[in-house]
């Protein structure tokens, strides 16, 4: 079903994902000639992407605890291909802007301090988080079209431990009417506009 060179990088992508969410759901897509790609969404809505070196021999949905046990010499995970809702991007798209990983690191650390700040003041937790994810905190100016970078972007790819370190490149990508930011060890995007991925 699923083999790869790097199984530590996937265990390290199926963690990350169940901190924020236990009931993660992994899909393995075939990534071209031997490279294997793995898809999760978070519960912000934001679909994170990682591509390793190996081979998946199709589409497929499991659980990321199951393929963890998997790789760690359990039996070979379910296919759960019925519970995954959404689109994914059509491909990596093009790059509209590069920024240093440090200035995502700052933004994402802002974001933290105004929610500690923030709570207690008579606006529920959920409610605040989720204004907040909605902030617009960078804006990117290509083809005469201005693309907004919502914070949720920025706080996945920094809960995933995608951005690298502060001297890192990071990359605003466009596919389609998709937005996503590529780190060094992965990438995140947001739904297209107008359509829910849950």
């Amino acid at each position: 079903m699923f083999a790869t060179e790097t199984p530590d990088d996937v265990r390290v992508f199926c963690t990350r994902a169940r901190r924020l969410d236990p009931g993660a759901l992994v899909r393995l897509r075939p990534g071209g000639p031997g490279r294997a790609e793995l898809w999760t969404l978070l519960p912000f809505t934001v679909l994170a992407n990682l591509t390793v070196p190996g081979t998946a021999e199709a589409d497929a949905t499991v659980r990321a605890d199951a393929l963890v046990a998997w790789l760690d010499g359990g039996a070979e995970p379910g296919r759960a291909d019925q519970q995954w809702r959404g689109a994914l991007p059509t491909d990596r798209g093009e790059v509209l802007e590069e920024l240093p990983a440090a200035d995502c690191r700052r933004i994402g650390e802002a974001a933290a301090a105004t929610l500690k700040e923030a709570r207690g003041k008579g606006v529920g937790d959920r409610r605040l988080r989720d204004a907040l994810l909605d902030q617009v905190v960078l804006h990117v100016e290509a083809d005469g079209t201005r693309h907004e970078v919502p914070l949720r972007l920025m706080i996945g790819l920094l809960r995933m431990g995608f951005a690298g370190q502060d001297s890192a490149t990071v990359r605003v990508r466009r596919s389609g009417s998709r937005l996503g930011l590529e780190g060094i060890a992965g990438a995140v995007w947001g739904p297209a506009p107008g359509l829910a991925l849950r």
